[in-house]
């Protein structure tokens, strides 16, 4: 009897256990995000700090830009991440790789006319946010650069054939892009109903479910 009790309360505790983690902390967790675009602040590494990240912890990606007529734009830190940056200003393209306590991640950002924006990136956090419209952002689960590049390529050219979309001619600083994209985001989660109750299925389901998954070109010319 004793044994059975000793169960049934260490069942019911598991079970209020994964209803905070469902409807207390992850709400809280999306909550916390989204205020943290309100006011987003970007902070520039003085350049003799870049040799560190350019020639040492992201040697890699800095030989594939130099490979790949991208020129070093910028190191920033932004909370807990350090964001290296490279531009290619013919394909109005930024290049990032994020340093963050959770890893490496890689991402590819085009500007195009009328403020729409192609993201590619390798990491399912990407995804946890519904994409403001004018705004597509696909995420695939590899680590070379040469192949992300390409998936980004490969929708690029579909999207300027069925949107008709032309790269941006006053291509944006860095900066002013990422903020701008960071409080879009913050005003367009804001305007959904009971948003950080939604980041539940946002969270659990659906960045799994649009994970290496290229955009829905049929779905974007009925919404955008």
């Amino acid at each position: 009897m004793l044994a059975n009790a000793n169960l049934i309360n260490g069942l019911i505790l598991l079970a209020g256990m994964i209803l905070c983690y469902l409807f207390v902390l992850i709400p809280f967790l999306i909550y916390y995000a989204i205020q943290h675009m309100r006011s987003p602040q970007l902070i520039l590494l003085p350049e003799e700090d870049w040799d560190e990240y350019l020639t040492g912890k992201c040697r890699a990606e800095s030989d594939w830009t130099q490979s790949n007529q991208f020129d070093a734009v910028g190191i920033y830190r932004w909370q807990q991440n350090y964001i290296i940056v490279w531009e290619n200003e013919s394909q109005a393209t930024f290049f990032q790789t994020t340093l963050s306590p959770y890893g490496r991640f890689h991402s590819f950002t085009t500007i195009f006319e009328e403020d729409y924006t192609l993201v590619t990136a390798n990491d399912r956090e990407a995804l946890i946010f519904p994409a403001p419209p004018g705004r597509f952002v696909q995420s695939f689960g590899v680590e070379q650069t040469s192949i992300l590049n390409e998936k980004h390529q490969a929708v690029l050219e579909d999207l300027m054939k069925v949107k008709h979309l032309k790269l941006a001619e006053d291509f944006p600083e860095f900066e002013e892009s990422y903020l701008a994209g960071l409080r879009q985001q913050h005003e367009f989660v804001r305007s959904v109903f009971f948003y950080p109750i939604r980041g539940i299925w946002w969270y659990h389901v659906g960045r799994r479910v649009k994970f290496n998954r290229p955009i829905d070109l049929q779905q974007v010319i009925l919404e955008n």
